[in-house]
């Protein structure tokens, strides 16, 4: 098992400020068939925590991947690295159509070539927040923080 590297744990920190750019962080599961899902994830989404990371998904596809194989990449870049985490369910929690997942961290890849790189980023608008139902987003995580059921 390995834990959270303190870059990830930095580039994490905070919510989107709007009208702001910010990073989005991909990620992947993988459906019984092998085909490759993608969701987006945005510091309200997504935080430290556990033994890795604690995140609310919506779509259907990347619920049941995570179900199914209990397994997903998340991608974040920190500087001049790209942090590529292979995550572990370990707990979920239903919600109002969405999953609040604890995964652990299993495996952490830094790749870091020594030059700049520009991260995934999209406009935090105030539009999204209803759009993307950022309150229900936070009690998700709030319940998966204080228990939530086994996975």
């Amino acid at each position: 098992m390995t834990g959270l590297p303190e870059e990830v744990r930095a580039v994490l920190d905070g919510r989107p400020t709007i009208g702001e750019l910010d990073q989005a962080f991909p990620l992947l599961t993988v459906d019984a068939d092998g085909t490759v899902d993608v969701c987006l994830l945005s510091r309200t989404e997504v935080e430290p925590g556990g033994a890795g990371l604690r995140m609310v998904v919506a779509g259907r596809r990347v619920r049941r991947n995570l179900r199914a194989s209990g397994r997903a990449t998340f991608l974040a870049v920190a500087g001049n690295a790209a942090h590529v985490l292979t995550l572990e369910v370990r707990r979920l929690v239903d919600g109002d159509g969405a999953l609040a997942a604890e995964l652990a961290v299993v495996h952490a890849t830094r790749d870091d070539a020594g030059v700049e790189l520009v991260p995934l980023r999209f406009r935090a608008e105030e539009r999204l927040g209803f759009e993307e139902r950022w309150d229900r987003t936070a009690a998700l995580l709030e319940r998966l923080a204080s228990g939530g059921e086994p996975a």
